[in-house]
């Protein structure tokens, strides 16, 4: 027996002066750990065919997975205790984490809110003489700024929920639609706003005119409905020429909202809008619908190569408990294998009810804190992050990988470096009740085997070059 060992023990560690390769994994059972695999060989596994990385696709380049800087999220970070706040944001944007590199920020206040806002409540101020960030000054910008000083390269971007009341034809902003004679006083709020930001600090990279342009709330949080056309003008006439006025490189991303049959045909209306596609740099989404959905993108991001596309918002929820792991690798990974080169959470904190919230909806935090303890607990979309984030930079390109999936889901990275990164999940369920699940990767003619956990969820990256 003792003869044996060194053949089993050389038998996990990647033969001399082959590929670098790392192994990474999260189950029910264990929580996220660095663990010993075998290295590759040039022995097949003729059962299924392999995934061959050497014939993947190369598609579009990767900016990073973000969260959002809710007024509620920041509300309670900086009411939680020096040390555990720093413990949390750490937590989020390190590599020891999540490492979050891209930041949503709310243009006044959304439905997780404290309290209905807006920056300038002066009726007819068409110059923004009273706007003012004094109200965001107190903790929301301090938590901003606190991510950047452990993040300094994050990418933000910013989106309203509402226009101030006054320019709205409901005088309100839980509904109603843009008067057209606000436009130009509108685009001077988004000025102000970037402005403002970049005095204290924080580079505002993108907006998009409205969040969730198709949803009217029905009098219960912020909203402000935008067809193709208004939308279309607005951005054409106003906002990017305010933005060209004011000397500011602000990029403009349209829609911010679900790829369902409605949503494509919208954005398909705003890109035929003579001069709207000069005027604006991308596409944001937003994937509440169907998984399949994304998949509708895909002959957009084909038709618009030079627009990059966005996915700014999906997150937890207090309710719903089947957005587990396995579930939220088909929503990210659909995503991003359907053109965006980011996934934002929703909110990156809440408490254990979903709160504080102007609004009906139950979501979650993307991490719990306990209002009494402030503990922090950690949900499956994170634990999912946390096995992308630390491992794909910046400029990585996504890639199309074809070969046996065996159950799971997966995406596959390439970092600027030439490294690779595979992320696989599986919900545990076994095959014919007897075998586990296996990911096989094709490397250079050379084989790696992936034997995933069996009967429980798992989130596995391998790390090769």
């Amino acid at each position: 027996m003792l003869s044996i060992l060194p053949i089993i023990a050389a038998a996990f560690i990647a033969s001399e002066g082959g590929e670098e390769l790392r192994l990474y994994q999260t189950t029910a059972s264990k929580d996220f750990r660095e663990i010993t695999t075998s290295g590759f060989t040039i022995h097949s596994y003729p059962a299924a065919p392999a995934l061959d990385v050497d014939k993947a696709k190369t598609l579009h380049e990767f900016l990073g997975l973000g969260g959002a800087m809710t007024d509620a999220s920041a509300w309670i970070l900086a009411n939680m205790a020096k040390e555990k706040r720093e413990k949390l944001m750490k937590e989020l944007f390190t590599p020891e984490g999540c490492n979050l590199t891209t930041l949503r920020l709310c243009i006044g206040a959304s439905d997780y809110s404290t309290a209905l806002y807006s920056y300038n409540d002066t009726p007819g101020d068409v110059e923004m003489k009273n706007f003012s960030l004094a109200r965001d000054d107190n903790y929301l910008v301090p938590m901003v700024k606190s991510a950047l000083a452990i993040q300094p390269d994050m990418y933000i971007f910013a989106s309203p929920w509402s226009p101030p009341a006054w320019m709205k034809n409901s005088n309100l902003m839980i509904s109603g639609q843009l008067k057209d004679d606000s436009m130009g006083a509108l685009a001077n709020y988004f000025v102000r706003y970037v402005e403002e930001y970049g005095k204290r600090g924080v580079k505002i990279s993108a907006v998009s005119p409205q969040n969730e342009t198709m949803c009217e709330t029905g009098g219960q949080y912020p909203c402000c409905t935008y067809t193709a056309e208004k939308e279309g003008v607005f951005v054409r006439d106003h906002l990017s020429k305010a933005f060209k006025k004011a000397g500011l490189n602000t990029k403009i991303w349209v829609h911010d909202h679900d790829p369902d049959k409605r949503g494509i045909e919208r954005v398909k209306k705003l890109m035929a809008i003579e001069g709207v596609s000069d005027a604006i740099d991308g596409i944001a989404w937003h994937c509440y619908c169907n998984p399949k959905e994304s998949e509708n993108m895909a002959p957009l991001k084909a038709a618009y190569a030079d627009k990059g596309f966005y996915h700014t918002e999906n997150g937890p929820h207090v309710v719903i408990k089947e957005r587990t792991e396995f579930w939220w690798a088909a929503k990210v990974f659909g995503m991003l294998q359907s053109g965006c080169a980011m996934f934002t959470t929703w909110n990156i904190c809440l408490d254990e009810l979903g709160t504080p919230a102007t609004g009906a909806h139950l979501c979650g935090g993307f991490t719990v804190v306990d209002s009494s303890t402030s503990d922090v607990t950690y949900s499956p979309q994170y634990k999912l992050f946390r096995h992308i984030g630390p491992f794909v930079k910046r400029g990585a390109r996504i890639m199309e990988v074809e070969g046996f999936r065996d159950g799971t889901r997966l995406i596959l990275f390439r970092n600027p470096d030439g490294q690779y990164v595979l992320v696989v999940a599986s919900d545990g369920s076994l095959v014919r009740r007897i075998q586990r699940r296996r990911i096989v990767v094709k490397y250079k003619g050379k084989y790696k085997t992936l034997p995933l956990p069996g009967g429980e969820w798992s989130v596995s990256t391998l790390i090769f070059k």
